[in-house]
């Protein structure tokens, strides 16, 4: 079916590539590395899309699969401050406060199968079959029905790829990586051929993991590492072919990413800045999260990935500065951080700073950060506390982008042209389904 079809489609397909960025699917296209996405792309809709703000993958994917912004879902990164103490928690799938597009067709009759979308941990019933993404720690808590969990068990399933090894071996993390790929290819093989599905999906998160390990190496054209980057994603252009060449004729079919990604220049820890400019004071020299912060000496303090809070009194529970003073303290905060600079080159870090009402909007809005720092491409903004630098170069060699995720639809309804942010797609996919 052409990108123009009009009419909604009995089934839908949705296939997942975290972190895939459209100029790289692009030149790779063009490089004639990706032949199925190749001829895929060429009779589907195919274009740029942006991400969420923070660009997180939690984030993203939350916003993906209900439509709506992290005001009304409730998902603002992958740890949060509980409500009334500067304890972290890890936001999973039952603080999303907004209901997911495949509950929404669940509840219309439609069987679906929902694999490896992150933040969707702990499963709970759907009609049909879901498999939690990361992060899910239990493969028993991540699976639903029981069925599901004794079959992904009986194969030896893997949710994730053990990220410590890219710390310890390039070379056995991308052992790693394709094992656990094949596996996702095994279980995805299984429920598409026995689940009598009206909506399937599956995400590949290997390929987000690869980036960050060893995105620099692809883009430098490195001699061992560059063409293992490369095999990796033909691979998995392997699997999508097999699996596109059994797609029956009435299925809308999607592809997306959550964001893009770029080669990272620097780590910039955002609250060793906060400490130097007097924002931010830490109980000892062993801190960790922002519950090590000296609250009564502290007035701002920042969470991943440029996440930045004022340390307000009768919000925070400790906190110092005064409700009076928050427009006032919120300008001088915003052009404290604006002002980081990177030390060799002078180049400003940070391209624009928003305050929460720019970008979200709901009920949830009050547990937004009152500021959120996007970085030029390459500073990669972190949270961490108690760092001895405020900037460094460590394993990670790539970052997330904000506005170089991609979309595809191929006989999909009118909204799928229309997709230019990840919010959209949820919209557009209903649009198709019947």
């Amino acid at each position: 079916m052409s990108a123009e079809a009009k009419g909604a489609s009995a089934r839908a397909v949705v296939i997942g590539l975290d972190g895939t960025p459209f100029s790289f699917l692009e030149k790779e296209i063009e490089a004639g590395n990706l032949p199925n996405l190749a001829s895929l792309a060429s009779g589907a809709v195919f274009s740029r899309m942006q991400s969420e703000i923070p660009t997180i993958s939690s984030v993203a994917w939350a916003s993906f699969m209900t439509g709506t912004n992290p005001g009304e879902h409730g998902i603002y990164g992958f740890t949060d401050r509980k409500p009334g103490t500067y304890e972290l928690y890890f936001p999973n799938y039952g603080h999303l406060k907004v209901e997911p597009l495949w509950e929404r067709l669940g509840k219309t009759g439609k069987r679906c199968c929902v694999i490896n979308v992150p933040s969707t941990y702990p499963a709970r019933p759907l009609n049909g079959v879901l498999v939690s993404g990361f992060v899910a720690p239990n493969l028993e808590k991540a699976t639903y029905p029981a069925e599901a969990f004794e079959y992904l068990t009986g194969i030896g399933y893997r949710i994730d790829v053990d990220a410590s090894k890219g710390r310890e071996s390039l070379d056995l993390l991308l052992e790693d990586l394709h094992q656990t790929l094949e596996k996702r290819r095994e279980a995805m093989l299984h429920f598409w051929s026995s689940e009598p599905w009206d909506f399937f999906m599956n995400v590949f998160t290997g390929t987000d993991r690869l980036h960050h390990f060893l995105w620099r190496q692809y883009e430098a054209g490195d001699a061992t590492y560059a063409p293992e980057f490369i095999r990796y994603y033909r691979r998995v252009d392997e699997i999508v072919g097999e699996f596109l060449a059994e797609l029956p004729e009435d299925t809308a079919l999607f592809m997306l990413s959550d964001h893009g990604f770029c080669s990272i220049e620097q780590e910039v820890y955002i609250n060793n800045y906060l400490r130097e400019m007097g924002y931010l004071a830490l109980k000892g020299e062993k801190a960790v999260t922002i519950a090590d912060m000296e609250p009564s000496k502290t007035k701002a303090y920042c969470m991943d990935p440029g996440r930045l809070y004022l340390n307000l009194a009768g919000r925070e529970p400790a906190g110092v500065v005064d409700p009076a003073d928050y427009e006032r303290e919120l300008e001088a905060l915003a052009d404290a951080v604006r002002g980081i600079t990177e030390p060799e080159s002078g180049r400003r870090v940070i391209r624009s700073i928003h305050r929460r009402e720019e970008l979200f909007e709901g009920p949830l809005l009050d547990l937004a950060p009152d500021l959120v720092a996007m970085p030029h491409d390459g500073f990669d903004l972190k949270g961490a506390i108690g760092r001895p630098e405020a900037m460094a170069r460590t394993h990670l060699t790539g970052m997330h982008t904000f506005d170089d995720a991609f979309w595809l639809a191929r006989g999909a309804g009118e909204q799928a042209a229309g997709v230019s942010s990840i919010r959209q797609v949820a919209g557009a996919i209903l649009d198709s389904i019947n």
